[in-house]
């Protein structure tokens, strides 16, 4: 990937120079620093507010009471194939990413990917595709991110968009669980 980024960058400085916009092509980039330091800024004081409110809610217990209303469904999506520690990982998992922090359900999501993943095997194991169509749909009943990010553009309702990306994750999740299962049951069948 490096290679590739170099190779961009030299590309393009080079364009920049023949044609003679090497000056405007440096100010562009000196621009676009300055906003993504802006923007990280931003983002930083929401996910800071965000994070304390997590740290809050886990001392609270929610986060626990979350994790044991998902045990359940959660033995029904992954049948006998998990772990009661691929379980915990899995429910850690999606717990953050319910509560909108990709970032912190990152760590959880690599570590019950890797025990979802028989040793040896050359394939993804059906519990493993289902954490990922999961992941990737991924309900969220707060998007703390993307409401820190609005946050820090600057709009005037960030939290406007709360209830509809709730609804869409919600029905994009459903339509992947029913397709996982059903990829599943017919795979299985003989």
């Amino acid at each position: 990937m490096s290679a590739v980024l170099f190779f961009m960058i030299v590309c393009g400085t080079g364009y920049a120079a023949c044609t003679g916009n090497l000056t405007r092509a440096a100010d562009a980039a000196l621009e676009a620093g300055k906003d993504a330091w802006e923007t990280s800024v931003g983002l930083l004081g929401g996910f800071i507010l965000f994070g304390g409110i997590v740290a809050i809610l886990e001392e609270a217990g929610a986060v626990s009471w979350l994790r044991r209303r998902l045990r359940a469904p959660l033995r029904w999506l992954f049948g006998g194939q998990a772990t009661p520690e691929a379980m915990e990982a899995v429910a850690m998992n999606l717990s953050a990413n319910m509560l909108g922090l990709g970032n912190a359900a990152t760590p959880m999501g690599m570590r019950a990917a890797r025990l979802l993943t028989p040793e040896n095997a050359k394939l993804p194991s059906a519990a493993l595709c289902m954490l990922l169509v999961i992941n990737s749909t991924s309900v969220q009943l707060f998007p703390t991110s993307v409401v820190a990010l609005r946050s820090a553009t600057g709009s005037a309702q960030p939290d406007v968009i709360a209830l509809p990306s709730l609804a869409a994750s919600a029905v994009s999740t459903l339509i992947g669980i029913l397709l996982c299962k059903l990829i599943e049951k017919g795979s299985t069948t003989p």
